[in-house]
């Protein structure tokens, strides 16, 4: 849901200037950008994204278990809101959708919410 003025701790400004991401949806569009970012393009965090795109053009065999052991890593150093509870993939190469499940650090209802991403559809490439 997109607010104009913050009602949650988690906020951060909607895509496309349509407001403020809050809640779950500001720790899914969180996840999404770490995990389209391209580790080494951003240049005041070098540091910053994941390693995804070095697998992008690999078999399927391939392709998903290093995805898997990216995810992790990446979500678990940047996105320190969310605790990853596990990954899947869904569809063929090329059009591969990934589903990372997370649950809020911080919530003790545990509620799993998920983020994802269809990488045939990986414009930021």
């Amino acid at each position: 849901m997109h607010y104009t003025a913050p009602v949650s701790k988690h906020w951060q400004p909607a895509p496309g200037g349509s407001g403020l991401s809050q809640g779950a949806d500001d720790i899914d569009l969180c996840i999404r950008n770490i995990l389209s970012t391209r580790k080494g393009s951003d240049v005041t965090r070098p540091e910053f994204g994941s390693n995804l795109f070095d697998y992008l053009d690999a078999p399927e065999d391939v392709f998903i278990p290093n995805a898997v052991r990216e995810v992790m890593p990446a979500v678990n150093t940047w996105g320190k809101r969310a605790v990853v509870e596990k990954t899947e993939f869904s569809g063929h190469a090329p059009h591969i959708t990934m589903t990372v499940f997370c649950r809020v650090a911080d919530d003790v209802s545990g509620e799993i919410f998920e983020t994802s991403l269809q990488w045939e559809r990986a414009s930021w490439i």
